[in-house]
Parts: structure tokens; C-alpha cells; sequence
């Protein structure tokens, strides 16, 4: 064989040359785009053909808590610089409570949000409800989306979507409890470019609509599909005629006094990707997470008190939440360790890695954390309430 190969290398190149040849040429053209092109990266900056979110024209400026030089508590420390943290933010009773960045992290770095923009999409989505664009959550979604889909898909309502209970099996092996699901990774790092994701990541929404097919046994059974947000996507881009990018710096991050951020597309001329990938600094992130602990300003809530509460999950059985449930696009637990002077429900953005905001109404607060891997959930806000000093953070009971 070594002899064989000695003596014909040239036409052994010209083989596999030939062979690689035809391999590029047949292979679809998104494949080729999404192998340049890579899983999201974490931070910016970031390609041309992304979205830009213009922001407010002054962005909003955070009261300051009397300790500015309050020093990180050490659990939290620990927690932060083991799972290669990046920004831990934390903005208590209305003000800037504590700022924390990791070696070689910013200030004013645009983070990838990953999947934490789900839950502004899902947001969106009750902001139309409000608006009465959406006439009812129970409305099927075909009432809006008229070519997508089979019959059975067309049927289904737009709740069912916001809870991932549609009964879209799109991403094979992701049906998980509500406790636990995305928490080892919604947004698939191990992207196929072959497959039904890999497409819609690449080709948006239109090239997957042959699979749209509900599945009869997985209805009203929780299954994270990255699908689902991207139909919630294209549902509020179908019922205000404009871009999503452009209706969620209208309806959410300029109103929160967010700035510029950039949003992840295919390409120029493509909606952005619904489920991830938006790029925008940690205090942008806090800004809009205190928009919506807040509902707004008093005089402009961004919904009705009833869709308010129920995005925030503030009337669910306690039971149910302390199980962890996954809300209305937004994920809810608890906070019940003996001896821990916190305690109660909060809700929770989340993202791939462990990027995370924090919104916990009963004792106003909001926690950013953004970082390499995942830190453990409760412990975060545990210690993050730790990092308070007493006059600034007092116990709740």
C-alpha cells in the first residue's frame, strides 16, 4: 500500500481533491454558512448583517446606593470566579446597588443574551394581547399566521407556544421538566448544521414550515423548542407589519432607557433569530429586567396589572412554583433554605451558560449574572443578597 501510494500520490490527490470538490459543491449553501459562521459567541462585537436596536436617546441613569465601594460577599465571589463570570449586577428598592465584572470584562461589552431574549419575545406577545392585536392567548395561531403549517399546527393556541406545550417535536431529545430544561444548554452549542435547527438558524422559519406538524401525544406536555419562540416571532412581526427588532426597541428597550444593541440574523435581509443571540451590555440588561420588575414607569405600565402578575408568575400556587415551572416564556422557583434571610418566588430569564436575569417583585430586586458556565441558581441570589449590607438589604421575612 505504501509502495501504491508512493508511486501514485498525484492521482490519490487528485482524487481527494476531486472528492472534496464535489463534497463543497453539494453541500447546501446555509451548511457552509453556519460552519464560517460558528456557534453564537459570547460576546461582540458582532458581524455587520445584525440587527441594531437604536436604544432610548439618553439612556437611563441608575441611582447610586450610599456604598459604592461595598465589597462582593465571599460565596458570591466564589460562585462568580469558578464559573468564569463576566458581569454580576445588582440593582436593589430602585437604585444601582452593586457592580461586579470579571478579568478583561468591560463596562460597556455587549453580551450575548442567548436564550434571555425569549423571554422579552414572550413579553411582546402580552404586550399584543394588552394592545388587543392578539384578541385572546387561547386564539389559534393560524388566526394570524394563515400559511404556516399543517391544519393541526394552524389550530393550535398561542398559549401553548408561550409554554412550550405546543406539541412541536422540532428538536429531537428536548423534552424536559420545567425545572431543569435549558439549564445544561437550550440553545444546542453542538448546532447540526444538517438538521431541522441548523436550517432555521440559518434559513428563518419558511424552511422548516414541511415540519410544523404537531404531534397528537406531545400536546399540552412541556418540550423546550427553540421552534416555538421563533413562531412567537413571526407572530408579532405578522401583527404589527414591522420587523421584531424593531417592535421590541419600541415596546421594551427604549422605553426602559436601554442603549444601542445588536441582534443576531442570518444575513440583511432576514428576521433576526426570535430565540437568541442579542447583544447588549450587562447595565442594558438591568435596565430593561428593572422595566419590567417595574411594568414600566406609573403613568405608562408596559401591561395590564393581570398580565403583569401573570408574566411575573405572582399568582401561582406556591407548590407548583416551589417544583419550578416554566411561566408564560419565563421560568419560576423559589427561594426556601432554612436560614437564609431571603425568601419567597422569583422569576428568571435565562440563557445558554448560565447568562441570567433575576426578578424578585416581593423584594425588589433584580440580579444580573453574566459568565462562562452556569452558576447554581439559588446560591446566586442567595449570596447576591449577601453582597447588601444591612441598612441597604434588610432581611425579608
Amino acid at each position: 500500500m505504501v509502495r501504491f501510494l508512493s508511486k501514485n500520490w498525484p492521482i490519490v490527490v487528485g482524487v481527494v481533491f476531486a472528492m472534496a470538490l464535489l463534497a463543497f459543491v453539494f453541500t447546501p449553501a446555509h451548511v457552509i454558512q453556519l460552519a464560517f459562521e460558528g456557534f453564537p459567541q459570547p460576546q461582540g462585537p458582532v458581524p455587520d448583517q445584525y440587527a441594531t436596536l437604536s436604544g432610548a436617546e439618553k439612556t437611563y441613569s441608575f441611582q447610586s446606593l450610599a456604598n459604592p465601594n461595598r465589597s462582593i460577599d465571599k460565596s458570591a465571589e466564589e460562585l462568580f470566579s469558578q464559573s468564569g463570570g463576566k458581569a454580576l449586577l445588582i440593582h436593589h428598592s430602585g437604585a444601582l446597588a452593586f457592580e461586579h465584572y470579571g478579568i478583561g470584562v468591560e463596562a460597556d461589552m455587549q453580551l450575548n443574551s442567548y436564550s434571555i431574549v425569549k423571554s422579552l419575545v414572550g413579553a411582546l406577545v402580552l404586550r399584543a394581547h394588552a394592545e388587543n392585536r392578539i384578541a385572546s392567548l387561547q386564539d389559534p395561531i393560524g388566526n394570524y399566521l394563515t400559511t404556516l403549517g399543517d391544519e393541526s399546527f394552524r389550530a393550535t393556541p398561542i398559549e401553548d407556544f408561550l409554554r412550550m406545550t405546543s406539541g412541536l417535536a422540532f428538536e429531537k431529545g428536548n423534552t424536559k421538566s420545567a425545572s431543569d430544561a435549558g439549564l445544561k444548554g437550550p440553545d444546542q452549542p453542538s448546532l447540526n448544521p444538517f438538521g431541522g435547527l441548523g436550517r432555521l438558524h440559518m434559513l428563518g422559519l419558511e424552511s422548516v414550515n414541511d415540519q410544523l406538524v404537531i404531534q397528537p401525544a406531545m400536546v399540552g406536555r412541556f418540550s423546550y423548542q427553540n421552534i416555538n419562540t421563533s413562531v412567537l416571532g413571526a407572530l408579532i412581526a405578522e401583527i404589527y407589519q414591522r420587523p421584531l427588532s424593531d417592535i421590541l426597541n419600541q415596546k421594551i428597550w427604549q422605553p426602559a432607557g436601554a442603549g444601542i444593541a445588536q441582534w443576531r440574523r442570518p444575513d440583511r435581509s432576514s428576521p433576526v433569530t426570535a430565540y437568541c443571540c442579542l447583544y447588549a451590555t450587562p447595565r442594558d440588561w438591568l435596565r430593561v429586567g428593572v422595566y419590567l420588575l417595574n411594568n414600566g414607569e406609573p403613568n405608562a405600565p408596559f401591561l395590564p396589572d393581570d398580565l403583569w402578575r401573570a408574566f411575573l408568575g405572582l399568582d401561582l400556587p406556591y407548590e407548583e412554583v416551589r417544583r419550578g415551572k416554566y411561566g408564560l416564556h419565563i421560568r419560576h422557583d423559589v427561594l426556601d433554605r432554612p436560614g437564609e434571610p431571603l425568601q419567597g418566588p422569583f422569576a428568571y430569564m435565562f440563557g445558554n451558560g448560565g447568562q441570567i436575569i433575576y426578578l424578585m417583585p416581593s423584594a425588589g430586586l433584580v440580579v444580573v449574572r453574566f459568565g462562562r458556565d452556569i452558576q447554581l441558581l439559588h446560591s446566586t441570589l442567595y449570596s447576591a443578597w449577601r453582597t447588601l449590607s444591612p441598612s441597604a438589604a434588610p432581611p425579608i421575612q
